[in-house]
């Protein structure tokens, strides 16, 4: 059996050994004169110039953007049931871990059920929701930059949450 690296496909589309190798589609170019690691598609050149470098999309866990606005503007809100009530749900809180998107969601259905049968809130995930924020009030001292890294901490650490919760 012939090396494949060495075939080359002739005009009747059968491979030959006698000259670099060529697509199968291909009876017009010559590879043998190039390097095939620095050839380069048409379109690559293209494609480079629209992704960015590994390094501006991956960056250390501490360099990024905080991205849990929603969670953040939460917090923030003078009034939670409020803010549950008239903001929709943004992406970025289905990038949180699933145990704050299910008590973020448990306790936006409570505020809504709530208003809409004129009840008063008794649901249990709003309450948790306000342990969670007395924790990063008493953390943070109000300071938005200590609150956006407790949030973070508390996002990582499902335990300390776990923690939390429970009290």
């Amino acid at each position: 059996m012939t090396d494949p690296t060495n075939m080359q496909q002739s005009t009747s589309n059968h491979f030959s050994t006698d000259r670099g190798r060529r697509s199968s589609c291909c009876s017009f170019c010559d590879h043998s004169s190039c390097d095939l690691a620095t050839e380069m598609n048409e379109f690559e050149p293209q494609t480079l110039s629209l992704t960015p470098p590994l390094e501006n999309v991956y960056f250390k866990e501490q360099n990024q953007p905080f991205s849990c606005i929603y969670l953040l503007n939460l917090f923030l809100a003078p009034d939670m049931t409020r803010y549950l009530a008239e903001t929709s749900i943004s992406d970025d809180v289905y990038t949180l871990p699933v145990h704050l998107q299910k008590l973020i969601c448990e306790a936006r259905m409570e505020v809504l059920v709530s208003k809409q049968e004129n009840h008063p809130l008794e649901g249990g995930a709003v309450k948790r929701l306000e342990k969670v924020r007395e924790y990063i009030e008493s953390v943070a001292h109000y300071d938005t930059a200590a609150i956006i890294a407790t949030l973070s901490e508390l996002t990582r650490d499902e335990d300390e949450m776990s923690i939390i919760l429970e009290q």
